[in-house]
């Protein structure tokens, strides 16, 4: 095709589209929407009628531009941070009269694209996912990282445990913050990690962790990880927060749909708060996530004893028992889970203890305790 013909081709093209622009009327883009999947992100245009589009994709910074036409913007928010592992941010504007922009900031210029439409309403649907590099395929094996490799375990040693250590908050969700700026986040991984080294010395046990930096992992994402992994234990590390600044010690939840325990009600508010708004499940679905912890409480209530035991053995605070409450991180999770509250960060004297590295290494051999004592007592009632 000589150049002559390419230029007449695109003059057309662009003929085409300025009559269709003036045949069509301009459709609203009346509403956006979001969710982080497992393995993509989907994005939902809702708009007041069927729209074409064009699409192209930039790789210096890594963005994906998408054209809607005829189609104007309506009264919204027209920049979203949603900072999941595949997009960092939805951009719109109006490029012209009757074109939308869609514009969004990836965090992989190897991300790949799926788009495509819908009627009833009028959607228009982006997902973006990354095949060739899957952002999560580390986590969804034994420990990616070396140091928390284990040794193979032959076959006339004891069955081998998967134990999911899940450090709260991460990323944009800092937890609590103490008096002089400690983040519940950081205390949480700092501890974990602890943990996972004491774990990895032992024979029989595959460790597996939901975050290794400063992720932020959704709740709900946190259980389906361990569902996947096949886990055995589900253990969640917090920091405590209350209003009294004296308020101080160690606590250990297992789930119940009910709270049950002074304060226990206060604790699943707080930790629930970093779901965001778009994740709550509704009645039915917390119904059936209770469900399927239901078959584990025996063994998560004694879970929960075992860590508090040896946590309030490790070091000398008050000891505020075991308790249970409905929380989200918990849910849904088939295997006994606890959440264990290292602490209260909000205390100023527990606040400088929990900023100390020796301090943190006594809270992660108590729970290491607690874990093992846990299942040496489940292998010796199996065995019987």
């Amino acid at each position: 095709m000589n150049k002559i013909s390419k230029i007449l081709i695109l003059l057309a093209s662009l003929l085409l589209f300025a009559s269709s622009a003036k045949a069509y009327q301009d459709h609203g883009v009346e509403k956006v929407g979001f969710h982080s999947y497992l393995t993509y992100t989907r994005i939902v245009l809702e708009i007041s009628g069927e729209v074409g589009y064009i699409v192209r994709d930039l790789t210096s910074p890594p963005r994906l531009l998408i054209n809607l036409y005829p189609a104007k913007l309506t009264s919204f928010e027209r920049k979203i941070d949603i900072k999941d592992r595949f997009i960092r941010r939805l951009r719109l504007s109006q490029d012209s009269k009757h074109v939308t922009r869609v514009v969004l900031d990836l965090t992989n210029f190897e991300s790949t694209y799926n788009i495509f439409s819908l009627k009833g309403p009028h959607r228009v649907v982006i997902e973006v996912k990354s095949p060739k590099k899957d952002p999560i395929a580390d986590l969804l094996k034994p420990q990616g990282l070396p140091y928390y490799s284990r040794e193979s375990v032959s076959e006339e040693e004891r069955r081998v445990y998967k134990v999911i250590l899940d450090p709260g908050h991460g990323g944009e969700d800092p937890g609590a913050i103490g008096p002089t700026g400690l983040k519940e986040k950081d205390v949480a991984l700092a501890v974990t990690l602890e943990v996972a080294n004491l774990l990895k010395e032992e024979a029989g046990i595959d460790i597996y962790l939901t975050r290794t930096d400063d992720d932020f992992i959704s709740l709900d994402l946190r259980t389906e990880l361990a569902n996947q992994w096949g886990g055995d234990l589900f253990v969640s590390i917090h920091a405590n927060a209350a209003f009294n600044q004296k308020a101080s010690g160690i606590e250990t939840f297992f789930n119940s749909r009910y709270a049950y325990g002074e304060g226990a009600a206060a604790v699943a508010a707080r930790e629930n708060t970093s779901l965001g708004a778009d994740d709550v499940s509704g009645e039915v679905k917390a119904i059936l996530w209770d469900l399927v912890q239901n078959r584990y409480r025996d063994e998560s209530n004694e879970l929960s004893h075992f860590v508090q035991r040896q946590l309030c053995q490790a070091i000398d605070v008050e000891d505020r028992g075991v308790k249970s409450a409905g929380f989200y991180v918990l849910r849904g999770a088939a295997m006994p889970a606890i959440l264990v509250e290292i602490g209260f960060i909000s205390n100023p004297w527990e606040e400088q203890k929990l900023r100390k590295g020796e301090f943190r290494k006594k809270i992660a051999r108590g729970i290491f305790k607690g874990i093992k004592d846990y299942l040496e007592s489940y292998n010796e009632r199996s065995s019987r």
